[in-house]
């Protein structure tokens, strides 16, 4: 029975970690150089949907909005490029009304497959992201639209269990969702957006 019990947690735990998620790589990380004068103030609104295959988009959960809205509140904190930043609130300078569009593509009979030949057949998933942020003014005029896009493909095949440790998928859209949020607010800070 013990012997049993190792070998069904060896498989589950091959199974778990036997995936690599991979970007496409549409967007870099970038430094942005702060220009000179006074910042302005800003604050953000994230929002999304989630569209899976053909299906209808339906609005993303929580934990994903809370995700994007921790990386927004960093990477536009750790740009210097404003004297404050808040989420959702209406007293301050610009604001920027984020739009995620998670666009998923899977197989399902390729995943069933893949999860009965214990991994031995791969299947694959991708995530697109379509970043869309809307810049206003302190009245509420629109200044500027920008949309920005990358995507991160999960294999799964029971040969990757060496390369998850490098390429796990919550790293990966870790670096997805910085990358794009760093992409709007450089070509923001190009256009004369935030001043």
């Amino acid at each position: 029975m013990k012997h049993l019990i190792k070998l069904l947690s060896l498989i589950v735990f091959l199974l778990v970690f036997s995936c690599a998620t991979f970007r496409e790589g549409n967007v870099s990380y970038q430094k942005i150089e702060p220009s000179a004068g006074a910042k302005k103030s800003i604050s953000f609104v994230v929002t999304g949907q989630v569209k899976l295959n053909e299906n209808q988009p339906v609005p993303q959960n929580a934990n994903a909005l809370g995700s994007w809205a921790n990386v927004v509140k960093a990477e536009f904190t750790a740009s210097s490029l404003f004297s404050d930043v808040k989420n959702n609130e209406k007293s301050t300078d610009l604001s920027v009304d984020i739009n995620i569009q998670n666009n998923g593509q899977f197989s399902q009979g390729l995943s069933i497959i893949t999860g009965l030949t214990l991994y031995l057949f791969p299947s694959s998933a991708t995530d697109e992201f379509v970043v869309e942020a809307t810049f206003k003014n302190k009245s509420g005029k629109e200044i500027a639209k920008i949309q920005k896009r990358d995507s991160v493909s999960t294999w799964s095949h029971l040969s990757l269990i060496f390369v998850y440790p490098f390429k796990s998928l919550s790293n990966e859209v870790y670096k997805c969702q910085k990358d794009l949020i760093n992409s709007v607010l450089v070509e923001a800070n190009a256009k004369g957006v935030l001043k």
